[in-house]
């Protein structure tokens, strides 16, 4: 068992290794090669993804991957952008559902197959997009990062509620002569995962209020007897377990195992509440920046130290390490077992790249430059960085998998149409990044 165990975990190791050797060599992102090596890793029958060694990575990755966002953002850039994003996120949920379903309703003629399909391309990959951005330099990156990643994220939460709702009614509609459904069954579906998911955002404000926020609360009425007392408690509760004191009062190494605890609390947390595990993990690296290091007893260049010491090796461990695992675990869903039927597969998953990355860019483009007023060539680009599917697109996938709404070679035709539009980010970012850049260059 220690055998093969240690033997797989070379096996990605190898992938890690030479997709960062091709990434370097051609100039694409890593993030396309992963894909590719665990494509080959399957097929070739290295691999499995049933793997539990690979599952747990995968899981691991994800938690990394998602915490290490949060940290690159932090509170006031994220509602900035969410503030800027949300409307891409919500036409960037519509048109794609809508598109996806019609054109698969056409081409199948299954209800049921049809909505999976569409709910499962609805969501966008944050991952994708920001592995890929972060080897990109252009001036306007810091500008447009926060939206895309804000846009992703809040399209990501939209289709994770719509799926709690949809998946129950679809489990109820199996075997079913009439898709009929009342508005009360319909209601009764959507009241647990919208109530679970409104506990979780509530239970995390409330940590990062107590334990991450220090700001006073001016704008509240201090006349109140239960602002007063929720006030003050916060004030006892930070003072003595703040952030600072088992953030700020640590060396760098105890530091990061610290972060690495609150990311899997946060996952544990969104689980608890079946709640994506991304979500509490990219909330909880959201609340945390550097002045939770910057302790009294420290100066603040040993407090910035501290902060970006640990960053960095958090840094490493993710995009090197965790990170690539989870790529390479969506290229071991695309195991090819008849050549006639992948034949098939592929046209079936041409036609829905083709129509989504259309629909997708001109949702998106159309939304960041007539509604949020930005310049073509920045609205063009976030449509670019909005088509990677992955992380909700393989837990939808997955999900309607186990509950028999899908068959496993309609999981193969997800995961080959998202393989195809994850494909076109690396090349068609990077091409839009540099005409971005000699765009702004020949304005000033």
């Amino acid at each position: 068992m220690e055998m093969i165990t240690t033997l797989i975990l070379l096996y990605l190791l190898v992938i890690i290794i030479g997709s960062l050797w091709a990434s370097k060599k051609t100039g694409i992102a890593d993030v396309l090669f992963y894909l590719i090596g665990g494509l080959l890793a399957v097929n070739l029958h290295l691999l499995s993804p049933e793997s539990a060694t690979i599952e747990t990575f995968a899981f691991i990755g994800t938690i990394f991957l998602f915490f290490y966002l949060g940290l690159e953002e932090n509170l006031e850039s994220f509602t900035s952008g969410i503030k800027k994003g949300w409307k891409i996120a919500v036409t960037g949920v519509i048109f794609p559902f809508l598109a996806i379903y019609i054109t698969e309703y056409s081409l199948s003629h299954d209800t049921i197959k049809s909505i999976v399909f569409a709910m499962a391309f609805a969501p966008t990959s944050i991952g994708i997009a920001f592995l890929t951005l972060n080897t990109l330099s252009f001036s306007a990156k810091n500008k447009l990062q926060p939206i895309i990643v804000a846009a992703a994220l809040t399209d990501d939460v939209i289709s994770l509620i719509l799926w709690g709702v949809l998946g129950g009614i679809l489990v109820s509609l199996q075997g079913t002569v009439s898709v009929g459904v009342s508005f009360e069954s319909i209601t009764s579906l959507a009241i647990k995962p919208v109530s679970n998911f409104l506990f979780f955002i509530s239970l995390m404000s409330l940590i990062a209020y107590l334990f991450f926020h220090f700001r006073p609360t001016s704008s509240l009425n201090q006349k109140s007897i239960l602002i007063q007392l929720l006030t003050k408690t916060k004030t006892s509760i930070y003072t003595h377990a703040g952030a600072t004191n088992f953030l700020g009062r640590q060396e760098e190494n105890v530091a990061i195992i610290i972060m690495i605890f609150l990311a899997f609390c946060g996952s544990f947390i969104a689980e608890f509440f079946e709640t994506s595990i991304a979500l509490g993990a990219y909330f909880m690296g959201l609340i945390i920046n550097k002045e939770h290091f910057s302790h009294n007893s420290f100066t603040s260049d040993e407090g910035n130290q501290l902060f970006h010491g640990s960053i960095e090796k958090l840094r490493f461990l993710t995009l090197y390490f965790f990170a690539p695992m989870f790529f390479i675990s969506i290229g071991l869903h695309m195991e090819v077992k008849s050549f006639s039927l992948f034949m098939e597969i592929l046209s079936h998953a041409l036609i829905l790249a083709i129509i989504l990355f259309i629909v997708q860019l001109l949702a998106a483009s159309c939304t960041a430059h007539y509604i949020n007023g930005l310049p073509w060539r920045s609205s063009l680009l976030i449509g670019v960085a909005m088509q990677g599917r992955a992380e909700v697109t393989f837990l939808v996938a997955i999900a309607a998998l186990s509950m028999k709404l899908i068959s496993g070679s309609d999981l193969l035709l997800i995961s080959v149409t998202a393989f195809m539009l994850n494909l076109s980010v690396p090349f068609l970012l990077k091409y839009a990044a540099i005409t971005h850049e000699k765009r702004d260059q020949a304005v000033m």
